[in-house]
């Protein structure tokens, strides 16, 4: 077997170089010698191998938590659309369910809680661009959730620790996944899932699903013994104290036109600090005439305030929300892969990380629906499905942009749930002008929303008293008979309702006269 290991060759990367090279022919794509957050780095190093074992993050030692996070997220992502292998095995980490009770028996049915520390957020990203490409792309991805890797210098010379795995038993743990055949009755490519504790009875997470026949994991070494348990870690929370009255607000990605509608919808009732990457006063000239029926931004003058921020930078988002109350994000990129991670998944990051270090209770997250519209080809999400809420499970499937910014959302879910920040992400689609020409067949959209009912609910969503959970997603939708989407949560939470019912673009006699 043809097998490329990415990661590092210190440590379990060389291990597993020494173990498998007797088998099988091996190869290592390590930090400084191509990085697989290019693609066609990743195209060329992968281009003979069958077998990817992923071992993120990818970067030397000395990385940032911006680089670990991006390294994760964007290396997977290539090394899964940009080679010919069909098997993957993706080396994640049980810190990814570190925030459960260490009396509880968690296993491969118990849903990741993971910490927004980046060594347990970073290995939760890149699993989701693994689970979420396997439900469209022909492919076995495997996803091994190893405890702390420690050899047996290590173990001789640190207290015992419920949560160590003997590197000899990580080793075994890939040597199975790469036997590993799933049932002759069941699905051949898809996402699998196995823990991969240490040996013993005071492990910190138990063997469970990788213990079974079908994988056949059998730790060989107990480093548990004398280990004591250790309390859940605590972490800094924002939960409401007094009366939410949010009066300076950032906006992220100024210059675009949810923006645009966002600003003219609360610029008189806040005090407003638009960012963008490039000066505003430049992004307004180039919108000069404007194009027909989409909003365009407009400078404001005192006291608001206009500056250049870019939120890939953690110190510049930082600086951006000194002195604020609440943050909004509708900053994104669609197309372009290696900005659209810097943007929708770090800049979403530092955003967040800004508004713990600030303070800042309110960020409001927007977004497409994800996986709630035809637009896309992908057979896994709700292209096909009727009365689909907001509750329903995100589907980005294979579209770049859809998933970078699933991950982002999944890093506001995370910030929300371990911090407390309140974040009401707001997901819309098919915005249009509601004068404008009416029905187009090319553009046929069961998703239909007006530019100036994104405003109004932008507005609610940052005025909200509070929310039943720190993390909502509300659909932003009108009210269009068609039967498919619903914007019963938004009305309910935000206390919206849309102005436009969008007849031109689906009611019969406006369409003919169209």
């Amino acid at each position: 077997m043809r097998i490329l290991i990415a990661g590092r060759r210190e440590g379990l990367g060389g291990a597993l170089i020494t173990a498998l090279a007797h088998r099988h022919d091996v190869r290592m794509l390590e930090h400084g010698g191509g990085d697989p957050r290019d693609p066609d780095a990743a195209a060329e190093a992968a281009q003979e191998f069958e077998t990817i074992v992923l071992a993120p993050p990818f970067v030397g030692p000395d990385a940032s938590d911006c680089e670990i996070l991006d390294a994760a997220a964007r290396g997977t992502y290539n090394l899964l659309t940009q080679t010919p292998a069909s098997r993957f095995i993706l080396l994640s980490s049980l810190r990814t369910l570190e925030r459960y009770p260490s009396d509880y028996r968690v296993s491969e049915q118990w849903a990741p809680r993971p910490s927004t520390d980046v060594w347990a957020l970073a290995p939760h990203l890149a699993e989701l661009v693994a689970r979420e490409l396997s439900r469209v792309r022909p492919v076995q991805a495997i996803a091994l959730r190893l405890g702390e890797v420690v050899d047996d210098r290590h173990a001789s010379r640190h207290t015992p620790d419920a949560s160590w795995l003997h590197i000899e038993d990580a080793v075994q743990a890939v040597e199975r996944a790469l036997a590993f055949e799933p049932p002759a009755d069941g699905p051949q490519t898809g996402w699998w899932v196995f823990h991969i504790p240490g040996g013993g009875h005071k492990t910190r997470f138990p063997l469970a699903l990788a213990g079974s026949p079908a994988f056949g994991y059998r730790p060989q070494h107990d480093l548990s013994a004398g280990a004591q348990p250790q309390p859940v870690e605590t972490h800094k929370r924002l939960d409401a104290k007094a009366a939410y009255r949010p009066e300076r607000v950032v906006i992220f990605g100024a210059g675009g036109p949810v923006a645009a509608v966002t600003s003219e919808a609360v610029a008189r009732d806040h005090i407003l600090r638009l960012t963008d990457l490039r000066p505003l006063a430049e992004i307004v000239a180039e919108s000069r005439p404007p194009a027909p029926g989409r909003p365009s931004p407009h400078l404001l003058g005192p006291p608001h305030e206009i500056a250049c921020v870019d939120v890939s930078d953690a110190e510049e988002v930082l600086q951006a929300a000194r002195g604020m109350d609440a943050m909004i994000n509708c900053t994104v990129v669609r197309d372009r892969p290696e900005q659209a991670f810097q943007v929708n998944v770090v800049g979403v990051y530092n955003m967040l990380r800004a508004a713990l270090a600030h303070g800042i209770r309110r960020f409001v997250q927007t977004g497409p629906p994800q996986g709630c519209t035809p637009l896309y080809s992908d057979p896994t999400n709700y292209g096909y499905d009727y009365d689909i809420s907001a509750e329903a499970p995100a589907r980005p499937g294979n579209d770049l942009y859809n998933l970078t910014k699933f991950l982002g959302q999944e890093i506001c879910r995370v910030f929300a749930d371990v911090h407390g920040i309140e974040t009401p992400v707001l997901t819309f689609a098919g915005l249009v002008d509601p004068q404008g020409p009416g029905h187009d067949a090319e553009r046929e959209h069961a998703w239909l929303t007006a530019w100036e009912d994104v405003g109004s609910a932008m507005r609610q969503a940052l005025i909200a008293p509070s929310f039943p959970r720190n993390f909502e997603v509300m659909q932003i939708c009108s009210d269009t008979p068609h039967g498919r989407f619903s914007n019963e949560k938004a009305r309910r939470l935000l206390a919206w309702e849309p102005r436009h019912r969008m007849e031109r673009y689906w009611l019969r006699s406006h369409v003919q006269a169209g």
